[in-house]
Formats: C-alpha cells, structure tokens, sequence
C-alpha cells in the first residue's frame, strides 16, 4: 500500500519535493505562455520558446545522464533547484518595463530547462536508493500519481493565482517551489550505493560515459520493448491537445466543451491509472498490465473514430488515460529494476530524450496529416497501428524479461 511507501521518511521528502517542484512548474508555464502572448500576441513566440524548451534535452540530456551516474544524485538535484531557483529570480526584473524583450524569456526558459537535464535522470535515478525493490511498484504510483494530479489542479491554481495576484505571482511561486524542493531533498538519506563513485568518476570521460549508456539501451530486449512502449504513450497521446479540438468541433459538433471535457477525462483516468498499479498488481503480472495497457490505448483510439458521441469519447478518453498511467509507471520500474545502478541516469536520460524528440515529431506530423484526412481516420488509424503492436508483443512476450531481470 502506498502509505506503507510513504512511512519510509526519505521517499515521503522525496515525493514532497518533486511534487512541490512539478506544482510550481505547472504554474509557471501557463503563467509564462500567457506572459509571452500578453507581450507579443504572437503565436510563433509562444512555438520559439516550446522549442527552447525543447532544444536542450537534445544537447545536455545524455550528458546529465552521465552526471547523474557519476556523481552524488541528491546534490545534483539540490544544486540544479537552487540554480533554477536563482535564475528565475531575473525574471520578474526584465518585465518589469514594458520595454523588456522577449529573447530574455527565451535565453532564461533554455537555462532552466538545460539545467532540468541534470535533475530529471537523478531524479528517476535515485529513488531505487531510497526505497527498497519491493516497494518500486507503489513507489512510482505515488510520484506518477502526484504528476497527474497536479496536471489537473495546476491550471485551475494558475488561474486563480493570476486572477488575485497576476501573471508574477507565478514566477514567484516557482522559485519558491525550487528553494522548498532543494530544502526537502538536502535531507534524503539514500541507502549504501553498491558502486564506488570515485571509481566510476575517473574510469571514462563523458564522450565513453555516453556511448556506454546508449550501447547499454540498445543491446537490452527488455529495454527496447519499453522504448515502443514509450513510442505508443508519446507518439499517438502527445498530439491529442492538437487533434482532439478538431475532433470535437468537426465530429462531435462540441468544439471547447467537446475538447475540455476529453482532456479532463484523460486527465482523470491517468490518474486512476497512476494510483491503481500498486493495487493492481496483486492480482496480475507485467506482462499481463502492459498489454491491458497497450489493449485499452489502441481500442479506445480506433473507436473514436467509429463512434460519435460525447459522452462515449469522454468515457473512451478516461479508459485511454488509465491506460497511459497503468504504462508510465510500469515502465519507470521496469527501468528501475533491470537496469544497473551505474548505468541507469544514462538509461533514464536515454528514454527521455526519445520521449521528448518523439512528441513535437508527432505533433508536427499529425498537423500535416490532418490536412488530408479526417480525425475520425486519424483515430482509427493510431488505434489499429496500436492494436497491431499489441499483437506482435503478445506473440513475442516470452523474448522479453518483464520481472526484473536484464535480458540480452
């Protein structure tokens, strides 16, 4: 259960921290998205500092993955909030005048984002150091969990926040939310690592440091399953805020309600799906989650497209949502308990990068395809692509090692 989790002192600080740390940045970024267009009114603004966001994933990631394998996990994470903290500390001073320009924006969101490479594989990394393995399953419902959950309060909060105190307050409550994160993560106490950190910080550069962690993902079969398994989640649900409100107006005939009313039902069934692993997982295995997960995903797509109705696709959407969170957490353990503890910031860095290059991918190729087909098509289309994934997993299911151990 997951208050049995929550009993170890150093999970719940480290649960508290990140959660307080992803509440923040949810506030900042619709604060900043709504800064950005309040002071040009320019959408292609908006897209340029998306890809600043982006950019840095691609040049620092594999090296914070690196970092977060050679040295001390926690304080790479407590020196990456407390620089982030002081970073974003200049930006209530440039928009102060109505003058100020918005390259600053750009320059400070690929600062915090670059330091944001180091953070998140050590952050990944560093809770099989604070919990034990039997308790990673509830572990990462818990952290996933919160993730969902503040998906759904955080814009809600925003709102609120800006109306009473306006677009600052969110930059405020995100700095304030690095410092209380790198304050509750000073007092982690991990357990006894099992590889000799001086060891491993003389023995290669960075440049072998990278080429071992690639080398590591792509000789792993357990661990390319899980990157189509995050090619699934990224690829046909990272473009759904670019065609569901097509869908809604043109299929269901309810443009903002038809949009908001799916999203929030996804919302909920990540959720749903985030915190029921744990208990899930009493009475199925792995093997058997992943595929309700990928089942669900790929049925739920192609009948949206079968199947006008709201009601239906609200409900459709919270099933593919339960999916999507059952999966995210499922592959966090699985990359937590295969992989050794030398080699996983490199291994989490590695996924992460896949993950972020897959979403902007699809969300650019979607846009395209939408211009030729309808996103009744598109959905049934991604919903057969997925089933057909589902088919080839459960032909080759014993090729893979699902239980935790590695598999060459």
């Amino acid at each position: 259960m997951k208050t049995k989790v929550f009993n170890n002192g150093s999970f719940l600080l480290l649960w508290c921290a990140r959660t307080i740390s992803m509440l923040g940045d949810s506030l900042f970024e619709i604060g900043l998205t709504l800064l950005i267009y309040d002071r040009t009114g320019s959408t292609i603004a908006m897209g340029m500092n998306l890809i600043m966001f982006f950019v840095p994933s691609w040049i620092f990631g594999f090296i914070g993955g690196v970092v977060a394998d050679r040295y001390n996990r926690k304080t790479v994470m407590v020196l990456s909030d407390i620089l982030r903290g002081i970073i974003l500390l200049f930006l209530p001073m440039f928009i102060c005048s109505k003058a100020w320009p918005v390259a600053w924006v750009y320059i400070i969101t690929f600062i915090l984002s670059t330091l944001g490479q180091f953070y998140n594989p050590a952050s990944g990394a560093i809770v099989p150091q604070v919990v034990d393995a039997g308790s990673l399953v509830m572990a990462n419902s818990a952290i996933n969990t919160a993730k969902q959950l503040v998906g759904i309060v955080g814009p809600a909060l925003a709102g609120i926040i800006i109306g009473l105190h306006g677009i600052t307050a969110t930059i405020y409550a995100n700095i304030f939310s690095f410092f209380i994160s790198s304050f509750l993560i000073f007092f982690i106490h991990t357990m006894n690592s099992s590889v000799n950190i001086e060891t491993k910080k003389g023995a290669h550069g960075f440049y072998t440091g990278i080429i071992d962690g690639v080398s590591y993902v792509a000789g792993k079969r357990d661990l390319k399953l899980l990157l189509m398994l995050m090619f699934i989640i990224n690829a046909f649900l990272g473009p759904l805020n670019v065609i569901l409100p097509v869908y809604a107006d043109n299929t269901l005939g309810y443009e903002v309600t038809g949009y908001s009313t799916m999203l929030s039902g996804y919302s909920v069934g990540s959720l749903a799906g985030a915190a029921s692993v744990g208990f899930i997982m009493r009475y199925a295995g792995y093997d058997v989650l992943i595929a309700a997960g990928i089942a669900t995903i790929g049925i739920g797509l192609a009948t949206l497209g079968m199947f006008a109705n709201l009601y239906y696709a609200i409900s459709v959407m919270a099933v593919v949502g339960i999916g999507s969170g059952i999966l995210t957490v499922i592959a966090s353990v699985m990359i937590q308990r295969t992989t050794p503890e030398d080699l996983l910031g490199r291994v989490l860095s590695t996924m992460g990068i896949i993950g972020t290059t897959t979403v902007p991918i699809s969300i650019a190729v979607t846009g395209i395809l939408l211009n030729y087909i309808t996103s009744k098509t598109y959905f049934i289309i991604c919903g057969l692509i997925v089933l057909v994934f589902l088919a080839w997993y459960v032909i080759h299911i014993r090729s893979f090692d699902i239980n935790g151990k590695s598999v060459n």
